[in-house]
């Protein structure tokens, strides 16, 4: 019966190490891949940050982040196509340079923002998508953009 409640005892430890790994992979940014393995402790903070941020948020979802862009870039030759969850965690600015050569610059973010990836122009639907925007999750306003 010991070795048992041993057995359990292991296995509830190593998921409780293990899963906020995976967790924090899963729901932020492709452009974050791989920070949370090396870290395990701001897959820890991811976890504690998504789980306490305000319901009332402007942009609690993908999907309204993804409307709020659309209505953003309404008229113009961008197409926004999805939205990816950036954690940064406290970061006193955040920087990153778009594969076109952009440079999107927020000098004081939230814990989240919302990377808004879409078609520039000239480009055909089927070409490769690249971030076009940075978006507030909490007052869903647009913090800079390619445009």
């Amino acid at each position: 019966m010991n070795r048992r409640w041993t057995v359990v005892v292991i296995v509830v430890v190593v998921l409780i190490l293990v899963l906020p790994l995976p967790v924090a992979e899963r729901y932020t940014s492709p452009t974050q891949d791989g920070q949370y393995l090396g870290d395990p402790i701001r897959a820890y903070r991811f976890v504690f940050a998504a789980a306490t941020v305000s319901p009332s948020s402007a942009l609690n979802t993908s999907g309204e982040a993804l409307a709020k862009a659309k209505i953003l870039f309404s008229g113009s030759e961008y197409r926004p196509n999805k939205v990816e969850l950036l954690f940064l965690g406290g970061a006193d600015s955040y920087e990153y340079l778009t594969e076109s050569g952009a440079n999107l610059f927020v000098p004081s973010p939230g814990t989240f923002i919302w990377e808004v990836w879409g078609l520039t122009p000239g480009e055909s639907d089927n070409a490769r998508t690249d971030v076009i925007a940075l978006l507030d999750y909490e007052t869903g306003e647009l913090l800079d953009s390619v445009k």
